[in-house]
């Protein structure tokens, strides 16, 4: 489900940065913003994987997480590596942000 909306996403902002009405580092805000947050949703459901009082077992602890992790096989290793994964998805997304704002600054200048 999500693949087919980050699709989607792809596609519109594809349409309105041919049509130059966006720039490609205003088309990253909206994946960072929800890279982040699924970096957030994923940490807290891994912390509160390791305090076993907290449920009987291991269990999603929020809505975001049950979107980006699988039905079935819970570990604590598995909620680890993709809250890695998803917080390695931010940094890429933040890194390539500034490389965008720099070539379109870099653009605007020689233009000028």
């Amino acid at each position: 489900m999500i693949f087919v909306i980050l699709v989607l996403y792809g596609i519109i902002a594809g349409v309105f940065i041919s049509k130059k009405k966006m720039n490609m580092s205003q088309a990253t805000i909206p994946m960072i913003a929800f890279a982040i947050l699924s970096s957030v949703a994923l940490g807290q459901n891994y912390t509160e994987s390791l305090i076993p009082e907290a449920n009987d077992g291991i269990a999603i602890s929020n809505f975001l997480a049950k979107f980006l992790l699988p039905d079935d096989y819970w570990t604590k290793e598995m909620f680890l590596s993709r809250f890695e994964l998803y917080l390695g998805i931010s940094i890429a997304l933040i890194i390539l942000y500034f490389i965008f704002l720099i070539v379109e600054k870099i653009k605007v200048n020689v233009k000028s």
